[in-house]
Formats: C-alpha cells, structure tokens, sequence
C-alpha cells in the first residue's frame, strides 16, 4: 500500500514539473508573440498607406503578413488547449503527455517567431504600379458597322468627350463592335498607358468590377480593405494615367465614383466607354455622347447571312434563295438572329427544307434549332430588366399585332386601359402621359422603335418573336398566345385551340365562320378584327368565355349582336367600330364592367334601347363618331334622352355625334359631358348657321380635338378664334367659309375641306381683324393663321377661286403636306410654306396655275414637291 502511494506521489511530481514547464514556455512564447504581433501592425500601417497612395504591395510583404496571421491563430489555439487540458483534476496521467507536447509545440513556435522578427524589417513595402499596356480580347468578326467605328473613333480624339454611351438592342452587335475598337484602334493608341476591357454583361456589382479593375492593373487580389478604400487606391491609380475604361454590357446604372473611376476631365487622354441595351443608362452615368447601333441595312444583312450558311449552298437553286432571302427579311437586320437561323440551315439542300424554315419561322421561331438558346434567351434579357410588371405586360402587347405593325399611342393606350394595365385613371392627360412613359421606357430599353414623331411606334421582328415565346411560357405552352394576324385564314382555330388560349388575335384574316360554343375558360382577349366576311356570331358563342375582358370586333360586317353578349360579365373593352350594327341589344346593359365602348363609324346604328347607357356606369370612354346621333335634349321627340349620357359619372373621353342643334347645346352647357368631349361631329343640325370656337362649345369643352361639321345648308360661319382644336373637317357644307379671328393661341394642325359646293375663298378675315398682320410678304401682306397647321386637303370645291383676299398672303411655318382635287377655279397658291413636302393634286390643274414673275423661286420649288393623284 505504502509503495502505490510512492508511486503516485512520484508521477504527481513529474506532471506538476511538466506543467510548469510548458506554463514557462507558453509564457515566454506570448513575450515573443506580443513583439511580433507590434510588428506586424506597424508594416500593416505603411502597406494600408502605399495602397491609398496607388502603390502594390510587394509579394514578400504580403508572404510574411500571411505567416505572422498563421503563426497568431495557432498560438491561440494551444493557450485554448492548455488551458481546457492541463488545468483540468483527476485526470494527472493525460496532462502529463499533454504538458509534454504542448512543450515541444511551443518551444517549435518560439523559433518560428525568432525567424519572422529577424525578417520583418523592410526598406520598402510597396512599388509602383505598371500594368500591361493592351490585352488583346476576344472578337468576332463585323459587317456593316465602318460609320460607327469611324464616329468612335473620332471620340477618341476629342478630348472634350469624356464618356461616351453606346446602346442598341440586345444582338445587334456591340460587343462585337467594341472589340474591334478595342483590339484595331486602341492597340496602336501609344499615347495611352492603360486600356480595361470589363465584360459587365451579368449586372456585375462594384466589388466585383473593382477587383477586375485590379487585376488588370496589376493590384493584389488580396486587398482586405472595404469598398471604400478600394475606391481610393483605384482612384489613386487610374488617376495617375491616360486610360480607357470599356465597360460592355451594362444592364445596371453603376455608379463609377463608387467603383474608384475618375470621371475624365478636358484633355485628360482618357476616356470611359460603355455599352448596354438601355439608353437611359447611358444619361444615368454621365455620357456626354450617345451612339446608337442600328440593325443592319439589307446589303450588310445579305453578305452575313450568306457568309454564315454558304454562298454556294445558297446560289445552288433559285427556290434556296428565295427563302433565305426571306429569312434574312424576318430577321431584321439583327445580327444575333442572322448568324443563327444561318447556321441552323447551313446543311440543308432542298428547296422545301428551307421553306419549312420559314414557315417555322412565321409560327414559332423558337422550334428553329439553336433559336431559343441563341437568340430569344439572350433577349430575353432585356425584358425581364424591366423596373416593373406593369412595363413587363405593356411589351407583351405588343404581340398581340402582326410583324412589323406600326402602332399609334392612342391605340396602344386605349388597349392597354382596357386589359387594366394602365389601372383606372381620372384625369385624361396623366393617363394620356403615363402611357407616353411607358412607350418611352420601352424604346429606351430598345424593345420597341419609334417611327416618327406622330407617336406611332413598332416593335422589331425578332422582339416580338422573343415576347410572344416569353407569353408562351418560354414555348412551355405553345398556343397560349394564339397570334395569326394577316396570315390568309379562312377558318377558325380547332376546339383545343380555344381551350388552352389566353388571347387570341385572329385580325386581318378571312375568317367567316365562328365555332358555335367554344369552351374557352381562361381567354382574356379576343380580337378578330378586320375580318370583312364576319356577319354573324352564333347565339352561344359567348357562353363559356367566363375571363373575357377584350372583345375586339372591329371592322367585321356583324349587323346585329347575340343576347349571349350579356354572359361577358367580365369584359372592359369593347371595339364594335366600323361595324353594321343597326341596334344594340338591351343584353349589353349587363356589361357593368366595361370601361371603353367603341362604336366609331357604325354609320348603320340607329336604335339603342332605353336605359342601356345607363346602366354602363363604369364607362370611361365612349366613342360614337359618325355613329347613333339622335340624342334628345328634352322630353319631347324620338332617341336616348342625354339624360343618359349624364348619368356616366365616371366618363372622361367622349366622342359624340350630334343631330340637332338643341343637342350641341345641351352638350356644349353639360359640366359632365363638356369636358370629356374629345371628338364631335355636327350633323346636319338644322337652325345652325355658324360656329364659333371656342366660345360657342362653351369655356367646359377644353379637351375638344377633333370637329367636323357636315351635310348642312344653312351653316355659313366656321369662326376660330384659338382653343385646343387640333383637327377641323368640313364636308358637304353648301355656305361654308373659314373666318379667322386673329388670335395667335391657335393649335389646328389639320385642315380638310370636301365637297363644300359654294365656298369661294379658302380664309376670310373676322371683322376688325384686318389689320393683324405678321409681316409683310412680296405683293401684299403676311398672315399667318395657323402658325402649327401641318396638312391641308381641300377636294371637291368648284367654286373655290382664292385662298385668301387681294394682296394678303398666308404664311403657314409648319405645313408639310397639301392635297388639291376638284378645284378648277382654283389658278393661285397665294401662300408661303417653308417645310412643305408634298403638293398632291391633279397634272391637268397643275398646268393651269398662273404665277406671278416674283413667284418663280416659289414655282420652282413647288414643283419638285408635286405628285400627280392618281
């Protein structure tokens, strides 16, 4: 017994001297520890300030900041150690062999502290930075792009640039484009120090475009600091050289302060070049100058297709040509596109393989191999880089109408009103701005053209291709959007058809014959416009069309509406104009959703049943030009009391025909119908004899555009005096003529006169306003009437002799384009229109017109304007 305790006591001795040990040890490697780690944070000091300072810190300062990191983490892990082992009773035979190997651990450690002490004195911690110069990227080759390389070039030179935004839509070429520029023109740009090529193509964010910056100037990947202070040290850097910065595919606005890119100043040598698919992004990160990449002209077009699949393949039969020359037309001049349908038809021999191509390519282009990968995918980029889905749904629309449509705002935004994209609205020039907006987003994005600057817009073959596979589901669902417009159909769709479609637009086609109750549960438009054979809709066609809320019938030769109109509880848009409806059927009044009813040019219409407009209370806009006009304005006589039309609360854009003169006046004097009077035609209205605007429409009918005043004989005075009126019709008016006020707040920008029997002189002057004269004109004085009339058509007036009264001529600034026919007596164009384009009349009255010897210059201008009617 006395001999185990010996032995106990014995090892307890040897552990308590071991522990000791290591404790000495571990004390005096916390001693060194301590020194080293007072050093490290001095050189880290002077490396934070070489990197502020632009320097890169040497590789050899770096190894031995990582080493002394090291060697502190693993001195914390055996005081941990020690500590949770060492210290612990009743386990004495462990903590022996623990102490021990602690031990050597240390005293292992203490001479890898002794090492890094005796190497961390530097001279120097950092040098200078001196990146490569130029780094060849890679490129692919460019057909038809010499003008913009050209005008990019030029930029180079002008140091009074700085930034310069080049965009364009998805596939046209600019990657291409500035890798060209990039390896061709920067390479021999010795005057610079540095050029960066970033592929910012995935929306990279800043610490991601830093570090590429970096690397390619040659800064440590390694740097720990914070965004900020990478900022700094780019800054410093970049600022310090005459560099370009190309950033290609940007899909974000990317704040370059931020990322630590100095904005080049006047004659810097530097330059900032980025590419995207948004122009607004260009304007959002300071460009100076945009440059558009357009889609390749035909010839440009031609040469990279046949280039792509094969000059010899092409020309090796006439039908093969034809096709593709077809192809390269449903592209568009995208390049994107061209090079794959090329290469998806470079093996194909036949004539009727490459016809198959085309009819794939006018269904469904995505079943066109490599055209979803290729093409629609990549593009799809552009839509889904959309703010918001309201824009997102405003583009899909656009696929609802045939290829290379071009679409009027109105139209689009009457549409866009009616599907609820636009939501509710009551105020008629927020809505009329709003959609404005949206088109402006859309073609900023590059999704759609504008066309001109009328507002009509279009939207690129191979995008609506892209949008309408993006309504499909990404071609998960193939007929969700059925869209067969102008496509010579005769029949309509089969009864799966129907079933599986969300919107069907059938417009422009021959169909004659509707199914007589499609089961269509989930079809929210429907537009079958334009089918001029179309008389008649079965009685259950509307049955099983519970989502409805579209029905675009415009143009088709319907005379009458089933009752089972009335089961489209749901619709909101409804287009009956040009229709040959005689009546409408007291079913609609069950309509209580709809907001735009459009009856436009249903010249036929003559009885609505009592009530019905009434019961539309949710109508917003109402359209009946040259429709229904006998409205009453009292109790007594035939028609739909106005009563009626007063009772639509929430009604903001009419458009009205009128009968009678008690009519006009009741509109002109309603607070309600007033101001939403957008367009009106005045009909006959016996007891009329003159109109005076503004003042006779009454100061509520602000919104008045468009006024056409018809088939009257007593009407004499068309008086204008200023107001809004941008369009003014008159036809068939026997005592007509055109008093002008003299007010200078005129905004008619259309004048069209026809058969007008007894008018002899285009303008006459109101009485007292004689003397209001712009300026004097050669022979007499000048007169400028209509300071924005932009078109004149004056037709069927065999009286008309003058344009205006001796020694007066009328000065139109902004008149473009006028159209003479059936004026015989008509000799002299007394007026001056300095931006005309166009005259359209007859050779034969050409020829008689008599001109003054000062009126040669005239004439001879005139002339090369002149296009014969036909």
């Amino acid at each position: 017994m006395i001999s185990i305790f010996r032995s106990f006591l014995r090892c307890f001795i040897r552990a308590c001297r071991y522990v000791i040990l290591c404790k000495e040890f571990l004390d005096s490697l916390a001693v060194e520890i301590y020194e080293l780690k007072s050093k490290r944070e001095d050189v880290e000091r002077d490396v934070v300030k070489a990197r502020r300072g632009g320097k890169q810190p040497r590789s050899q300062v770096l190894w031995w900041l990582d080493r002394v990191e090291s060697l502190e983490s693993k001195f914390a892990k055996i005081i941990t150690e020690f500590e949770r082992r060492l210290m612990l009773p009743g386990n004495l035979a462990p903590n022996v062999w623990s102490s021990y190997r602690l031990s050597s651990r240390a005293d292992e450690m203490i001479a890898e502290v002794r090492y890094l002490k005796s190497k961390g004195s530097f001279d120097q911690v950092a040098d200078q930075v001196f990146p490569d110069r130029f780094e060849e990227v890679p490129s692919s080759p460019t057909v038809g792009m010499d003008l913009v390389l050209e005008q990019l070039r030029r930029v180079l030179e002008d140091d009074a640039v700085g930034v310069v935004g080049i965009y364009g839509m998805g596939g046209v070429g600019k990657t291409a484009l500035l890798s060209r520029f990039h390896n061709e023109f920067l390479a021999d740009a010795t005057h610079l120090d540095v050029v960066i090529f970033i592929d910012a193509c995935r929306g990279l964010g800043v610490d991601r475009i830093q570090r590429m910056i970096g690397d390619r100037l040659g800064l440590s990947r390694k740097n720990r600091g914070s965004q900020e202070e990478k900022a700094a040290t780019l800054f410093k850097v970049l600022n310090k050289m005459r560099f370009v910065l190309i950033l290609d595919g940007v899909c974000r606005s990317l704040d370059l302060r931020m990322v630590g890119v100095p904005i080049p100043k006047r004659r810097s040598k530097c330059m900032i070049v980025l590419a995207t698919r948004n122009e607004d992004l260009c304007d959002q990160m300071g460009a100076k100058k945009k440059i558009k990449v357009e889609a390749l002209p035909w010839d440009a077009a031609w040469k990279l297709f046949t280039e792509t699949a094969g000059e010899e393949m092409i020309d090796s039969h006439p039908g093969i040509r034809r096709q593709a020359e077809i192809l390269v037309r449903k592209c568009g001049g995208l390049p994107l596109a061209l090079i794959a349908v090329a290469r998806a038809l470079a093996s194909k021999r036949s004539p009727e393989e490459w016809k198959h191509a085309v009819a794939i390519m006018n269904s469904d282009p995505a079943q066109l191999p490599g055209i979803a990968e290729h093409v629609l995918r990549p593009l799809k980029l552009s839509y889904d880089l959309l703010p918001d889905d309201t824009l997102r749904s405003c583009a899909l629309h656009f696929a609802l109408y045939r290829e290379g449509c071009r679409l009027h705002q109105n139209l689009l935004q009457e549409c866009w009103f009616g599907e609820g994209i636009l939501g509710d609205f009551e105020d008629v020039e927020e809505a009329n701005n709003r959609a404005c907006y949206l088109l402006g987003v859309l073609s900023a994005a590059s999704l759609i053209d504008r066309v001109d600057a009328n507002g009509y817009t279009r939207m690129h073959p191979v995008i609506r291709a892209m949008v309408l596979w993006i309504a499909c589901e990404c071609g998960e669902k193939e007929n969700r959007w059925f869209v067969r417009e102008r496509e010579g159909l005769t029949d309509a769709p089969d009864a799966e058809t129907w079933a599986g479609a969300t919107r069907l637009a059938l417009g422009d086609n021959e169909i004659t014959v509707l199914p007589e109750a499609p089961h269509c549960p989930d079809l929210v438009s429907l537009k079958l416009k334009n089918n001029l054979g179309l008389e008649k809709i079965p009685d259950g066609f509307f049955g099983f069309m519970p989502s409805l809320a579209v029905l675009d019938l415009h143009s088709t030769s319907i005379k009458e509406l089933p009752p089972g109109i009335g089961n489209l509880v749901g619709l909101q848009f409804l287009e009956l104009c040009g229709t040959k409806l005689k009546s409408l059927p007291k079913e609609l009044g069950a309509l209580t959703k709809l907001k735009y009813l459009g009856l436009n040019w249903t010249v036929d219409l003559a009885s609505i049943p009592d009530g019905l407009i009434r019961d539309l209370g949710q109508l917003r806009v109402l359209r009946m030009i040259v429709s229904y006009k006998s409205w009453k304005a009292g109790s007594s006589g035939d028609g739909v009391d106005m009563e009626e039309l007063e009772a639509l609360n929430r009604l903001r854009i009419l458009d009205i025909t009128v009968g009678t003169a008690a009519a006009l006046e009741r509109l002109a004097q309603s607070r309600r119908l007033a101001p939403a009077t957008a367009a009106l035609l005045i009909k006959g209205c016996r007891g009329l004899s003159s109109i005076e605007l503004p003042s006779l429409l009454g100061k509520n009918m602000k919104r008045l555009k468009w006024l056409r005043a018809s088939h009257s004989k007593e009407l004499e005075d068309v008086v204008i005096g200023g107001g809004g009126l941008e369009n003014l019709v008159l036809e068939h008016l026997l005592k007509a003529k055109i008093v002008w006020r003299g007010s200078h707040g005129q905004n008619l920008r259309g004048l069209y006169i026809y058969g007008c029997n007894g008018m002899e002189q285009l303008i006459y002057y109101h009485k007292g306003d004689e003397e209001a004269e712009d300026g004097k004109a050669s022979g007499g004085v000048a007169i400028v009437p209509f300071p924005n009339l932009t078109e004149i058509a004056l037709r069927g007036l065999p009286e008309l002799k003058r344009v205006s009264e001796e020694r007066k001529m009328l000065v139109f600034p902004s008149l473009e384009s006028m159209e003479v026919a059936e004026c015989p007596k008509l000799r002299k164009l007394t007026l001056v229109a300095e931006k005309l384009r166009e005259i359209k009349c007859q050779r034969s009255w050409w020829d008689q017109l008599e001109w003054e010897e000062e009126d040669d210059a005239t004439k001879s201008a005139f002339q090369l304007i002149m296009k014969p009617l036909q």
